[in-house]
């Protein structure tokens, strides 16, 4: 395995591992993860595909505007093993998201959430009934640096519906900045990162830990909020007990 920085043209991507198996990369924000409808079409995959790599199977996805690490399966084999961690709740994904919230409110989302989401079209909601459970916890709430009416939020996702940071932050009063499909304030920058991944190898069945790296999508931290983010990932590199995290698989787009 190895861990580098690939240079080229504006399309190559920042890898951070690579096996026979299976690789892991920075997702750019504002790209889609895969069109299978036009797969000739700028995504992810395609930028991995034209980076030399082969036999590319998505086994989770980040919602276009969302940046940060991603694991793409090389082979059916290596594939299978992954869908079988997400669906036995192994991995464990922490995010960074910007809400539309000074951070004496946003503190009070600090905990677990539960709710029921429904998709409509290319948007969720949260429903009283018919809706798919959805929990994630908020960790800590910490200022922008510069923008005191915004907060950065820690959140570790248990689950992985659709658009569920977003729509269920939303719904609590915390939009996301930016993301004017669930209420937040237009014409300011949008910023959902996937900082940190941990997942039990494919073969070798070793658990590694991954913190994405500084990278010109992220936007400033306070150093709180990079303390608390290194904090975690240092916890997750003790081996994992079998299904302690999570209450749902991993299904879609975040």
């Amino acid at each position: 395995m190895r861990s580098e920085q690939l240079f080229g043209a504006d399309q190559t991507l920042h890898i951070l591992h690579v096996t026979p198996h299976e690789i892991i990369a920075l997702k750019p924000a504002g790209l889609a993860s895969e069109l299978p409808r036009d797969p000739a079409a700028d995504s992810f995959v395609r930028r991995l595909a034209a980076q030399g790599f082969s036999g590319l199977r998505l086994v989770h996805r980040l919602d276009a505007p969302s940046c940060g690490l991603m694991l793409v399966a090389r082979s059916a084999e290596a594939a299978a093993h992954y869908s079988q961690e997400i669906a036995e709740r192994r991995w464990h994904k922490w995010y960074v998201a910007q809400v539309a919230l000074p951070s004496t409110e946003a503190r009070q989302l600090v905990g677990p959430h539960k709710a029921y989401l429904k998709v409509d079209g290319a948007s969720a909601r949260v429903v009283r009934s018919g809706g798919k459970p959805s929990f994630l916890d908020v960790a800590l709430a910490t200022p922008v640096p510069g923008v005191p009416d915004e907060s950065h939020v820690l959140v570790q996702l248990q689950t992985g519906r659709f658009h569920q940071i977003r729509v269920m932050l939303a719904h609590r009063g915390a939009p996301l900045s930016g993301d004017i499909r669930y209420g937040g304030p237009d014409g300011r920058p949008f910023y959902l990162e996937h900082a940190i991944l941990s997942a039990r190898m494919f073969m070798s069945h070793e658990w590694r830990v991954w913190l994405a790296p500084s990278h010109p999508d992220r936007v400033p931290w306070a150093s709180a909020l990079s303390d608390a983010v290194d904090a975690r990932a240092a916890a997750l590199a003790v081996p994992l007990v079998s299904g302690q995290s999570g209450h749902q698989p991993d299904e879609t787009i975040l």
